[in-house]
């Protein structure tokens, strides 16, 4: 009986807190597209409720201001949550941005995190997607200046499937980058992956897949210059797929081999072979890939293994070895990527 009545309350709670959000929603305030920031005070425990009519397909940037720590979600018309955010604004306050179609309507929902109160601003802008500039691989661009509170935007398209890295660089501006699927759906976005407080993306492409990449400033008062480049690495055939030990590839010493994960987690191996006895030997990864190693003897002895010994997460493991075959296992930790293998001896 008493756990009954706690499940009737649990509902009942739900239901009421959701009739609530129904309720603050259909008297929704309007936030006018470009206007002045609208502002007021966040109780603790408050939901706020904005909408927004857009007249022309865009991107639109919903951000607020102020010392209180903000939240924000958007839904559209239907109620269904497009996007959330906390704190990708500037210092504890929240910033989304989304496609946005014309004609349409859109719901923010503001409350504070937690349990906090305090006074904030909002405001919302639409900015209208111009033509990509399109990046061909391995050219940098030369500086160009972004003005306060403007986007530039880049396209790639790759013939076939592979890798690719588009990035910032300068040291006169903290550069933000987004990617953007022909949709202009949000696909991965970054802030200081880069030299510095530069932006960096890496992601997977299919053949013929255009991606759209916009660059703009971290907050919306930074300005400043930016040279940009973008390049390509394609994946190998599947036939070239050394994902089992008994397809391991052949290393040569002091020789850096590319190494391509398809998904996370995945395996690649690789063999070589010592003529010499009490050889000192090392094998490390290099690039930007979180990586593990293990290194195994013929019989298929474990002998070895590493993951963060060696520089920006990669890993590195040395060892004196007798003469025979041996086997290297090199495995992404968390993500798709292109690493390096380098094996020396002496």
């Amino acid at each position: 009986m008493i756990v009954n009545r706690l499940r009737i309350f649990i509902l009942t709670a739900f239901l009421l807190a959701s009739f609530s959000s129904i309720l603050f929603a259909q008297s929704a305030k309007q936030l006018h597209l470009g206007a002045s920031p609208a502002s007021g005070y966040l109780n603790s425990g408050e939901e706020i409720w904005y909408t927004v009519r857009v007249d022309q397909n865009g991107i639109m940037d919903v951000e607020t201001g102020g010392t209180t720590d903000t939240y924000i979600e958007v839904y559209d018309d239907r109620r269904n949550i497009l996007v959330e955010d906390d704190d990708s604004g500037e210092d504890l306050n929240a910033r989304v941005s989304l496609f946005v179609a014309a004609g349409k309507s859109y719901l923010i929902k503001l409350r504070a995190y937690s349990d906090e109160s305090g006074s904030f601003s909002i405001w919302a802008v639409n900015t209208p997607i111009p033509a990509s500039t399109e990046l061909r691989f391995e050219n940098v661009y030369p500086a160009t200046n972004l003005a306060v509170g403007a986007s530039h935007w880049y396209s790639v398209s790759a013939r076939e499937r592979g890798f690719v890295v588009v990035e910032t660089f300068g040291n006169e501006i903290d550069s933000y980058l987004e990617a953007y699927n022909a949709q202009y759906q949000l696909l991965i976005e970054d802030d200081d992956g880069g030299e510095d407080t530069n932006a960096r993306i890496k992601m997977i492409v299919e053949p013929n897949q255009t991606v759209h990449f916009r660059v703009r400033g971290y907050n919306t008062t930074q300005t400043g210059r930016y040279s940009i480049r973008a390049s390509f690495d394609p994946f190998p055939v599947d036939s070239e797929r050394n994902n089992e030990q008994a397809r391991a590839s052949a290393l040569r010493l002091r020789q850096d081999t590319p190494v391509f994960f398809h998904q996370a987690e995945e395996s690649r191996w690789y063999s070589f072979k010592i003529t010499q006895p009490d050889t000192w030997f090392v094998a490390k990864t290099k690039g930007d890939l979180d990586t593990l190693l293990f290194i195994y003897d013929g019989q298929n002895n474990l002998i070895g293994e590493d993951d963060d010994s060696g520089d920006n997460f990669n890993a590195m493991v040395f060892r004196v070895l007798d003469v025979g075959t041996y086997f290297i296992e090199v495995r992404s930790f968390s993500e798709a990527g292109r690493s390096t293998i380098h094996i020396d001896s002496r």
